[in-house]
């Protein structure tokens, strides 16, 4: 009766049970027969039968409600690694962050940016928001040129790791963060590395420092409008320190 449980499940969107076995190429009274667990299909037969509805052969052994739910695909375009350790979320929890990090072309200087980390689908996913100190056009003022991309935060045992990539092109970073800064619980201090080939002018490794911002408006709205290309000496001091760890060229 396991087979007939399970047909049944299946069937029960189809608008018709005859309907559905004109479509996967099966008799209908032999159908019935399956339903009741008087017959079982052939080989062939059972190929149509789980080929229409995406299962395997393990419908005649196993009931669909016992079955371990299959993973949702990842999205085209979205990084995903599968890990079975899961998420302190209490160590990191949803919101919006703020980081620094020694910029790759001129390490003489500190890179601003934000990011949104969330929880989908039980991963632990993050959004980054770069502002280019790029005019938006020549001659003004106005520097509203970004871009983003998005990552996966991975559990480790005294930090977490983060891999992330922009959707135009195969260039990643990968990052580690270890919990706290100088006994600042809401900050985060690493490396990141940025895979790419070593360029004489350019470094591929930097120190990052992360922090989680309140949730107002106000301070979200001061530290985006503090996004972009910094002087060291501009920065708090912690955070300056942490990022002097790494030398200028690597």
């Amino acid at each position: 009766m396991i087979l007939g449980d399970n047909l049944r499940e299946l069937c029960s969107d189809a608008p018709s049970v005859s309907e559905l076995c004109r479509t996967i190429g099966v008799n209908r009274t032999q159908f019935n027969r399956y339903l009741t667990g008087t017959a079982f299909p052939r080989p062939d037969v059972l190929f149509r039968i789980c080929s229409h509805f995406g299962v395997d052969a393990n419908i005649l052994l196993r009931r669909l409600s016992d079955s371990p739910a299959p993973k949702p695909a990842a999205p085209a375009g979205r990084l995903v690694i599968d890990t079975q350790r899961p998420f302190d979320h209490y160590l990191l929890p949803d919101g919006i962050y703020r980081y620094w990090r020694r910029s790759f072309r001129q390490p003489e200087l500190a890179y601003c940016g934000m990011a949104l980390i969330y929880s989908k689908a039980g991963e632990k996913l993050w959004k980054g928001y770069d502002i280019h100190d790029v005019a938006i056009r020549t001659g003004t003022k106005r520097y509203a040129r970004s871009s983003s991309y998005d990552g996966q935060l991975i559990q480790q045992f005294d930090g977490f790791a983060l891999m992330s990539r922009t959707p135009h092109n195969d260039q990643m970073n990968v990052t580690y963060f270890e919990y706290g800064l100088d006994a600042l619980p809401d900050y985060f201090s690493g490396i990141s590395f940025i895979t790419r080939r070593r360029l004489s002018e350019a470094n591929r490794l930097t120190a990052i420092v992360m922090q989680r911002l309140a949730d107002t408006c106000s301070v979200r709205l001061a530290a985006a409008r503090g996004c972009g290309t910094q002087a060291l000496d501009t920065l708090l001091p912690h955070v300056r320190t942490a990022l002097e760890r790494v030398p200028n060229r690597l």
